[in-house]
């Protein structure tokens, strides 16, 4: 007689990726982009001009979930929601803007404010749109 094997619940503890053309791509190394501090370790720029890709890491996040929940999945986790060593900078050199490379669905405004929520230092990406979107069913 077969054994039957009882269903054990199913946990996805982190996934994700950065908001530049081509992150999801990269799997495990998608902070390969970023230069870092030799001494602290701390993230200095990017090694090069990646393209902001919000709508891609936006993509990226909801297929997984359409995956996760139609798989099954029981609880999945977003990595990450902010990531204040990568803060937003817009309006200078594009390397000098680790949001790119950062995994945060919002972003960090580094002692600035944001527009959507005034009283809080990160603003939503799509990314994030799209997590509240899934979830909101």
């Amino acid at each position: 007689m077969p054994r039957v094997r009882a269903r054990r619940p199913l946990a996805i503890t982190g996934f994700g990726t950065a908001a530049y053309r081509g992150a999801g791509d990269r799997g495990g190394r998608v902070l390969d982009v970023v230069e870092h501090d030799p001494r602290t370790r701390a993230p200095i720029r990017l090694n090069g001009v990646y393209e902001r890709d919000e709508a891609g890491q936006a993509a990226y996040l909801s297929e997984l979930l359409e995956v996760f929940e139609t798989e099954g999945v029981d609880s999945a986790f977003v990595f990450l929601f902010a990531q204040p060593g990568y803060p937003h900078r817009p309006d200078g050199d594009p390397q000098d803007d680790l949001d790119r490379a950062g995994l945060g669905i919002v972003k960090y405004l580094d002692g600035r404010r944001g527009r959507t929520y005034p009283d809080m230092e990160w603003e939503p990406k799509a990314a994030f749109a799209a997590v509240a979107r899934r979830y909101r069913r």
